[in-house]
């Protein structure tokens, strides 16, 4: 007996061990996770709160940068501060009910359902001027920025896969590699279902016309084709720029990302 009350009682320090570290487990924790949900392109940096009431800020991880070396956290940091609430009853039942927000956000993201087929509501997302080329390669050779607006409509996580559309505003779009400012404004369609991710581009008004298509998916990122021209009036200041982006077919510069 004496025994048995032993291990009750190491067992009963445990659990309130486990149950005080879970409580107070740090922010930081947040970052484990995306991490892990995203095969670490995407990180949460200078966390503070806890797991279950925290904020940070988001990086996009160097889209170049090999796997190993992502936790140097080197990318694109947005604008702004991400906020979480996270209720822990639900956990217990494998459930997920948890409220983000981000800076620019037209309302708080709500996610909830089973881990295994988490639901997100629909919202707005709107940054300013944003440092593209902080995304890496082949960003950093021609040095875009732009305000950015994204729209989504209500989306799953099936197991870590996105399943959802998403529409990607580049408004007044950059680039210190040229004189003509802006080159334009562009929409980013992204189409995300199990069976992979399709993105079509194509230009709202502006000197530079920029038109593509393309897929993503986990294992080799981006795979994407696209042709850019420029119009009458800027064709000789733009001559340079269209240079670095691919090569010339007639009228039309052609180039590509991923293999």
């Amino acid at each position: 007996m004496a025994i048995i009350r032993k291990i009750l009682l190491v067992v009963a320090v445990l659990a309130v061990a486990l149950g005080t570290f879970l409580v107070s487990a740090p922010a930081s924790f947040g970052d484990w996770t995306l991490a892990r949900m995203t095969e670490g392109r995407v990180r949460l940096a200078d966390t503070s709160g806890t797991l279950w009431d925290g904020k940070g800020r988001v990086v996009v991880v160097d889209t170049a940068m090999p796997a190993s070396d992502r936790h140097l956290l080197n990318g694109l940091v947005l604008p702004g501060q991400l906020r979480w609430q996270v209720r822990a009853l639900p956990l217990l039942i494998g459930m997920i009910d948890a409220t983000v927000s981000l800076d620019g956000i037209s309302a708080p993201l709500k996610l909830s359902g089973p881990f295994g087929e988490i639901r997100g509501s629909a919202a707005t997302l709107n940054l300013p001027s944003v440092d593209l080329g902080r995304l890496g390669s082949p960003w950093n050779t021609i040095r875009p920025s732009a305000a950015v607006g994204l729209q989504w409509d209500g989306f799953t996580l099936q197991r870590g896969v996105f399943d959802g559309k998403i529409v990607i505003e580049l408004r007044d779009a950059s680039s210190s590699m040229s004189p003509v400012r802006p080159l334009g404004s562009y929409r980013i369609d992204v189409d995300s279902r199990r069976s992979g991710t399709n993105v079509a581009l194509t230009t709202v008004n502006g000197p530079l016309n920029l038109s593509g298509s393309g897929v993503w998916n986990n294992r080799s990122g981006l795979r994407f084709s696209a042709t850019a021209e420029s119009d009458a009036r800027e064709r000789d200041r733009l001559q340079g720029f269209l240079a670095l982006l691919g090569r010339r077919e007639g009228d039309k510069i052609v180039f590509k990302i991923g293999a």
